[in-house]
């Protein structure tokens, strides 16, 4: 076996607990079957990916792709922790393991992987900036489908204003109001700019 083979094996063993855990807030919220990490992951990737293609040119394709593929893998080890205890009690702690299990799961490859993820985390790129606008727009949709099905207690998803933050993405903003308007909901105030 060639170690580039192996070195994907094991990446895959540490990561493939990931379409197994629920995620988090829906669970609480008594969502009966959530979607799994892997599940919103891949529907975060498909979203990036109509996104890079319709907005061509302002995006780093290959890039933004990655990020959305990659920005949830550190939940094979840290679990996914339901908002808004997460950023309320665990902030920074929680970005510091989060950029830790990536770069420990990365070390045997190129460094821009982990790197993506720290850019992630601080928003620092205009690929991040969608990733992590598109990571919320995910939410909604499920959200909206969920209520649908009539699964759950997800009323304080629309309420909350950092559910729908677009990162000054005026596209992102654009598919909030479109969720918005499907749901017949009205989306909240930002109030002063993030």
């Amino acid at each position: 076996m060639n170690a580039f083979t192996q070195r994907v094996i094991d990446l895959f063993e540490d990561i493939h607990p990931l379409d197994r855990i629920p995620r988090a807030g829906y669970v609480v919220r008594g969502v009966p079957h959530p979607e799994s990490v892997a599940a919103h992951s891949h529907f975060v990737s498909v979203l990036t990916l109509l996104f890079v293609d319709e907005y061509s040119g302002q995006f780093d394709t290959d890039k933004a792709l990655a990020m959305a593929l990659i920005h949830d893998l550190s939940e094979a080890k840290l679990m996914d922790i339901p908002m808004p205890y997460a950023d309320a009690y665990l902030k920074e702690a929680k970005e510091r393991a989060e950029q830790a299990i990536m770069e420990d799961l990365f070390a045997a490859f190129p460094p821009k992987f982990a790197q993506y993820h720290q850019q992630l985390l601080d928003v620092s790129t205009p690929e991040a900036r969608l990733v992590r606008g598109l990571d919320k727009v995910q939410l909604l949709l499920k959200v909206l489908f969920y209520e649908r099905e009539r699964a759950g207690y997800l009323d304080e998803f629309w309420s909350g204003a950092g559910n729908f933050r677009d990162y000054g993405i005026e596209a992102v903003s654009d598919f909030f109001d479109a969720i918005c308007e499907r749901a017949g909901r009205v989306r909240p105030s930002q109030g002063p700019a993030q």
